[in-house]
């Protein structure tokens, strides 16, 4: 039986992490690639955070910083980092995506990450049109600058609570995640799939119940998720 729905992950899913993710890639962008100027400890202090956030450590204090730190930059600075981000997104993963697409699985995006990130990544990748929606915390503009963030799915727990408060079924879905962000919607849904291209995570999870995938291609072998049409 076709499930309803297909709920994808962002960052480290639909687009590799190596070696830095969406929020991680827009920071750097604002240190080193703009005019403004970055008081020394703040720098070294961005700079921990982030080599923290890559080895999965300090998530929230992350993010806290990381929503103080853009507050008050341009808004355009998301189109030439969102143009990278594309880019990592190879051509077999764009193929795989636009023709679960065409076959007729309705898919979304649920994310802990920037939802302005994942919907202008998307865009100039050629792939926004194969979801219905993007779901993720979203950065709020003033005059053309960053003035806040709404956090709509915050903590890995969120993602569970929000396919519940939209009336998501785990036995119709089938989820898509790789990490530790991802585990609380891979446990909930009924098919789950850990992408992990280094091949590192299946030992970490192996106890899991968790199709493995090293790309976003071989999900389209239906036998291995038992969704055959």
């Amino acid at each position: 039986m076709k499930p309803s729905m297909i709920i994808w992950d962002f960052d480290g899913t639909l687009i590799p992490n190596e070696p830095y993710d969406s929020e991680q890639t827009l920071m750097l962008y604002k240190l080193n690639e703009t005019v403004e100027k970055t008081p020394f400890f703040i720098r070294a202090l961005a700079l921990a955070l982030l080599y923290a956030d890559q080895k999965e450590y300090l998530r929230k204090v992350f993010k806290k910083f990381y929503i103080r730190f853009m507050t008050g930059a341009a808004m355009d600075l998301f189109d030439p980092v969102c143009t990278r981000l594309a880019a990592k997104i190879s051509a077999a993963d764009r193929q795989a995506l636009m023709q679960l697409a065409n076959q007729g699985y309705r898919m979304i995006v649920l994310s802990c990450g920037t939802a302005n990130l994942c919907e202008s990544t998307l865009q100039k990748a050629g792939l926004a049109g194969c979801f219905e929606s993007i779901a993720g915390n979203r950065f709020e503009s003033e005059n053309g600058k960053i003035s806040t963030m709404t956090l709509h799915v915050p903590n890995p727990e969120d993602k569970v609570r929000y396919l519940a408060g939209h009336k998501f079924e785990p036995a119709n879905c089938i989820a898509v995640g790789d990490g530790y962000t991802d585990i609380p919607m891979l446990d909930w849904a009924k098919t789950s799939v850990l992408v992990d291209r280094s091949g590192r995570k299946q030992i970490k999870y192996a106890h899991k119940n968790y199709h493995f995938v090293r790309s976003l291609a071989e999900i389209l072998d239906m036998d291995m998720l038992n969704i055959k049409q």
